[in-house]
């Protein structure tokens, strides 16, 4: 059995007809899940977009631990332990993270790897004579970026495109749709798809770029910057949003042509397919936009960021089954391995889906709750009914520790020069957030704050949270820190 596992960066669950958008075509991942299994409890882990990734390649979470890095030597690594089972793997990325200073080696263990370059900040071209001007106000365009320069390199990056297949998403598929062309006969690949949109910039060719929002004529900002939602006006919200849905459009469109390509080859009669995301985007909801940290404001995880999509298809799997059960990203390392029929590593965090995805009368839940956050900041823990964000007591956020021997490569954590062969002592804003409790069943916007009023579910997630951190052997100063 083939194995090819598509994961779409920042792909929002409420923005897929599959999980009940009625606005934004998306007939592909619609027709996917339809023939396959939908997780409707799937639940980020570690947060944003590296630290998912090691979630993902190694069966546990990374959050307790540390945040944004690269691929420890004592992992467990996915591709590393495909491949010395005998099977061909191969990544076809767009992600310049995957490759860059402080979080790449996550490919060097597959049996090939094809990068495209030139997404977001990617240092690639520097060609000085290609206009790099700002559309509209650059106080409002990519102010957050990590590095200076962001627009202009993105538009030096993308200048020689023309026409909809330059773009990445496209050349992302299209080169998945010739690669399985050419390995057809390989016996029970693994393929991993990196497709970076529709993460920001949000930038789609036409049509897409005036799909959702026709007739537009005010600024556009293709790449808006994180933080607070009112640095936009309504109208320009409705653009940046509309911009993000041509990208979802996009991404199926191309995602279409490699399902067609494993129809017109056989192949989906022998291959498992899984599509997911890392986390999802704001686009206004809490009054914030993108996906902010304690620096900008609010930065608790709400529904739509941490709530995402999941679908597993399988030729021997149950058509059409939803599965309402809490399920993670470090269960697709179990998931994956079990396809491949190689034992999962003993510590590991995470349980293969496969038997909801095999068997229609399986509906044991594999967790009680789902545990997610970002390095030093909240803890976040839900039952599917109740979600609870819960803050460090104190203002100095202390004791926190790095654990990992190369210290962080971005400004949001800082460590101490106080390395012991373990870890480091970290420090990570703490910000102006308070605890809260919410009910999703009945107020999935997260309007309503009953931490107050509920003491009664507090404590117990409070003790599920104990018990998670507990059963994965997470650092004693989490307790602590968070006054559990």
């Amino acid at each position: 059995m083939n194995t090819i596992f598509i994961l779409i960066d920042t792909l929002r669950r409420d923005h897929l007809g599959c999980y009940g958008n009625e606005w934004i075509k998306t007939p592909n991942m619609d027709a996917l899940a339809s023939k396959g299994v939908l997780f409707e409890g799937a639940y980020l882990g570690s947060y944003p977009c590296m630290p998912a990734r090691r979630d993902t390649w190694t069966g546990n979470f990374e959050f307790p631990w540390r945040g944004w890095g690269p691929l420890e030597p004592t992992d467990p690594d996915i591709a590393k332990i495909v491949t010395q089972n005998g099977h061909t793997s191969m990544v076809i990325s767009d992600h310049y993270h995957m490759w860059e200073r402080g979080s790449g080696n996550y490919f060097f263990n597959f049996s090939g790897a094809e990068y495209i370059r030139g997404q977001e900040n990617d240092l690639w071209v520097t060609d000085p004579d290609i206009p790099v001007e700002y559309p509209g106000d650059p106080e409002r365009m990519a102010r957050h970026a990590l590095r200076p320069g962001s627009f202009a390199r993105y538009r030096r990056n993308t200048a020689h495109f023309r026409v909809e297949e330059d773009y990445f998403a496209p050349q992302v598929f299209r080169k998945a749709s010739e690669w399985v062309e050419r390995n057809r006969n390989q016996k029970d690949f693994f393929l991993l798809l990196e497709v970076f949109d529709p993460h920001e910039p949000f930038d789609p060719p036409f049509p897409y770029n005036e799909m959702y929002n026709p007739g537009y004529t005010g600024d556009r900002f293709i790449w808006p910057t994180y933080g607070k939602s009112d640095l936009y006006t309504p109208e320009e919200m409705k653009e940046i949003r509309a911009l993000y849905a041509g990208e979802v459009s996009m991404v199926d469109h191309w995602l279409g042509e490699l399902l067609g390509k494993l129809e017109r080859l056989n192949l989906m009669d022998d291959t498992m397919i899984i599509l997911t995301t890392d986390h999802g985007h704001l686009f206004g909801e809490h009054g914030m936009i993108g996906k902010p940290w304690s620096d900008l404001g609010d930065s608790n995880m709400y529904q739509e960021l941490a709530h995402i999509p999941l679908m597993i298809y399988h030729p021997n799997g149950i058509a059409g089954r939803r599965v309402p059960f809490l399920v993670q990203p470090v269960d697709l390392f179990a998931t994956i391995l079990d396809g491949f029929n190689i034992p999962v590593p003993q510590g590991t965090h995470g349980a293969s889906l496969l038997p909801y995805v095999l068997n229609a009368e399986y509906s044991e839940p594999i967790r009680k709750t789902a545990v997610y956050g970002r390095y030093g900041e909240a803890m976040n823990i839900t039952d599917g009914e109740w979600t609870l964000f819960l803050w460090p007591t104190g203002d100095q956020n202390q004791p926190l520790y790095w654990y990992s021997p190369l210290p962080p490569q971005f400004g949001d954590v800082r460590v101490e020069n106080d390395f012991d062969g373990k870890r480091y002592t970290a420090r990570v804003t703490r910000g102006t957030m308070t605890n809260a409790l919410y009910c999703i069943k009945e107020d999935p916007q997260q309007e309503h704050n009953l931490y107050n009023a509920r003491p009664d579910i507090v404590d117990q997630l409070k003790s599920e949270l104990r018990d998670f951190l507990t059963s994965i052997h997470a650092p004693q100063e989490q307790f602590t820190r968070l006054g559990l």
